[in-house]
Order: C-alpha cells, then sequence, then structure tokens
C-alpha cells in the first residue's frame, strides 16, 4: 500500500511537471499566430479628435542611454505609418495632428527567461498635439509585450506597439473608414 502511494504521489508530480512544458507549448503557439501584444497606458484623459483629418509623425526617439537595437525607430515608424494609413490620415490634412514617440523602455529576456517564460517588452511615450496650435491634446505609453519566443524580437514587439496605438486611436474617435 506504501508502495502504491509512494508511485501515485511520484506520478502526479511528473504529471504536474509536464503540464508546465503543455502549457508553454500552447504559449508558443498562440506566440507565433497572434505575434506580440499591445497595451494602452493612458498618461492624459483621451479626448475626442474625430474632427481632425490629417496625422503626421514629428518625430520618433529612443531615450538617452536606453540600449535597443539600431533599426527600433524605423520599425515603429513604419507600424505607426501602417496605422495612420487604414484611418485613412493623410499626413497634409486639416485641421492635423502631429505624433511624437519616445521608447522609453525596451527589455529583452534572459536565459532564464527563455526557460520558463520569456517576456519582451518596449514601451513608447506618445504625445498627439494639434498641428496648428502645437498643443498637447493626449499622451499614452504604448506597450507592446511578448510572452512567447517566436513573437519576440524588435520587429514583432513594433507591431504590439502598432497594435497599442490602433487601440488608442479608436479611444481617440480617429475611427478607420468604413
Amino acid at each position: 500500500m506504501r508502495r502504491f502511494m509512494i508511485l501515485s504521489l511520484a506520478s502526479a508530480v511528473l504529471g504536474l511537471g509536464n503540464l508546465g512544458c503543455v502549457g508553454r507549448l500552447i504559449s508558443e503557439g498562440a506566440g507565433t499566430v497572434t505575434g506580440a501584444s499591445g497595451k494602452v497606458v493612458p498618461i492624459s484623459r483621451n479626448r475626442e479628435l474625430d474632427r481632425y483629418k490629417g496625422l503626421s509623425i514629428e518625430s520618433i526617439t529612443i531615450s538617452p542611454g536606453l540600449p535597443t537595437p539600431p533599426n527600433v525607430t524605423m520599425m515603429l515608424r513604419q507600424q505607426i505609418l501602417e496605422e495612420i494609413d487604414k484611418r485613412g490620415l493623410k499626413a497634409g490634412g486639416q485641421p492635423g495632428l502631429k505624433l511624437s514617440a519616445e521608447v522609453i523602455h525596451y527589455e529583452t529576456g534572459g536565459v532564464v527567461d527563455t526557460a520558463i517564460g520569456p517576456l519582451e517588452e518596449m514601451i513608447v511615450r506618445t504625445k498627439l498635439y494639434d498641428a496648428a496650435s502645437g498643443a498637447v491634446l493626449t499622451e499614452a505609453n504604448l506597450v507592446g509585450r511578448s510572452k512567447a519566443t517566436m513573437s519576440s524580437g524588435p520587429e514583432n514587439l513594433s507591431r504590439g506597439v502598432g497594435r497599442a496605438l490602433d487601440r488608442w486611436l479608436d479611444e481617440c474617435s480617429l475611427k478607420k473608414p468604413d
């Protein structure tokens, strides 16, 4: 009887250990399909910006001293331009908005993260300005986050920031055309 209980307990422990592997496989599969996620963290209250017909990028920078891959600003610019284009906003459209962005946090997973579940993250402080007056209308941190090896790296994190921008522009009433 005692031997049976010990074997049962050992089997249960091994089974639970394998559940972690199964969970890891599921998250990797989801990461391959969906890519990095995007999240909006508002800094100031979102305003109704539906009267604006144009949006241009003023600047995309990296916080001084922040280590990032060399082409991150180029990847972010591409994702932002794609989101602007989806909404039919033209660079010279009037009234116009200007967008500025600064990468304020960039974190890549280490060896331990890869073993137990990676976490890579990029946070971009983003502001929307009235193009005519220069007044800041709204501000948010856009977060691109990867929890799977297959959705990690700067290109995927930039896509996650693009997803966050899409949500933020929706929240600001800059809807996509029908």
